[in-house]
């Protein structure tokens, strides 16, 4: 078995190939070829038993990654926080980071050390995240056009009677064009937001097609506050509940878990991580929100003790971190949501 270790950046790669001893067996630097990286060279380092690859996951990693994956080679992509060893190194150079890249590779494939892989998801799954965030995206735009119409609008004296001031509304958009005509900068404002209703309209319809014969969107859309468009968005991140060992793995993964510190024999819990993809942190504080709401349930209970403890902005963020426990446990267990814990 041969090692290959790849040091990625944007417009390069440099790779160091490993025998199964541990020796170097080839160093190169790649540079893109037009838009498209030529690897084909690697293809040929490999032994009786073949060769495997490891990277840094990121961005620029999934290039590479979907050429090794496409051509049915073992490649895998590590976290960075598993590659201190070379983000932390006062001696940094491209040749050396593949080079130790390969080395862990082999001794993690001997069972000498364990790394924490990143799950690289397919080019589907890629596409379907995308258009959901591009959904959350969409909504902040018009949250934030909907400030500056209202700030300008404050700013020149014109006068927005309480009952046209949710601009989600046709009807609170057409008196602002009605009654303030005569205000350009308002009316291309007004316009842009309009262009913005309708992009979310477009997205939303395509989201909510998506993934139509998911038992796990079913499964979700049980839960009062989660619709199919919600439900759609939470399997893009989520993909495969298998991927997690338990509900604490799952949270941990989306930054809803406390910082702990151990210090003098004493446990101590601090704010929440917040690490991993905020969309999803997001979302969930949105469900949450939404389902203590409208649902008498036991996590509706849950937050409101929390509240009286902590304030409503904590109470929340904890009570979402229970949602995504229920939810892990309902998409392993393949039940509905219940209303009685």
């Amino acid at each position: 078995m041969r090692y290959i270790g790849l040091d990625v950046h944007k417009d390069n790669i440099t790779a160091c190939v490993l025998t199964s001893t541990g020796k170097p067996k080839f160093e190169k630097n790649f540079t893109k070829d037009s838009e498209s990286w030529n690897l084909d060279e690697l293809m040929e380092y490999g032994d009786k038993d073949g060769f495997c690859v490891l990277m840094e996951s990121g961005t620029y990693a999934y290039p590479p990654y979907r050429f090794f994956k496409d051509r049915g080679v073992d490649v895998d992509a590590v976290h960075a926080q598993g590659l201190k060893v070379i983000t932390q190194s006062d001696k940094k150079t491209d040749k050396r980071d593949a080079y130790t890249i390969a080395r862990m590779l082999r001794l993690y494939k001997r069972g000498e050390i364990e790394l924490p892989i990143a799950y690289m998801p397919t080019r589907e799954q890629c596409e379907l995240k995308d258009i959901c965030r591009y959904r959350e995206e969409i909504t902040k735009k018009i949250s934030d056009e909907t400030r500056r119409i209202k700030s300008h609008m404050t700013r020149n004296l014109e006068p927005l009677p309480k009952s046209y001031d949710n601009f989600q509304t046709k009807r609170a958009r057409n008196y602002v064009r009605f009654n303030f005509s005569s205000d350009l900068t308002l009316m291309y404002r007004i316009n842009e937001l309009e262009r913005l209703f309708a992009d979310r309209d477009a997205v939303q319809k395509d989201v909510e097609s998506r993934l139509p014969d998911s038992r796990e969107v079913e499964i979700l859309m049980t839960i009062p506050g989660v619709a199919r468009q919600t439900a759609v968005q939470i399997m893009s991140m989520i993909v495969d509940i298998d991927r997690f060992e338990d509900a604490e793995k799952l949270c941990a993964y989306f930054g809803l878990v406390p910082r702990v510190r151990d210090s003098g024999g004493k446990e101590h819990h601090g704010r929440m991580t917040k690490k991993g993809d905020r969309m999803m942190r997001a979302i969930m504080e949105r469900v949450t929100e939404s389902h203590v709401r409208n649902c008498d349930s036991w996590i509706t209970q849950y937050y409101n003790r929390k509240c009286s403890e902590m304030g409503t902005k904590k109470a929340l963020i904890t009570a979402s971190r229970k949602m995504l426990s229920v939810i892990f446990a309902m998409l392993k267990s393949g039940s509905d949501f219940r209303l009685a814990a």
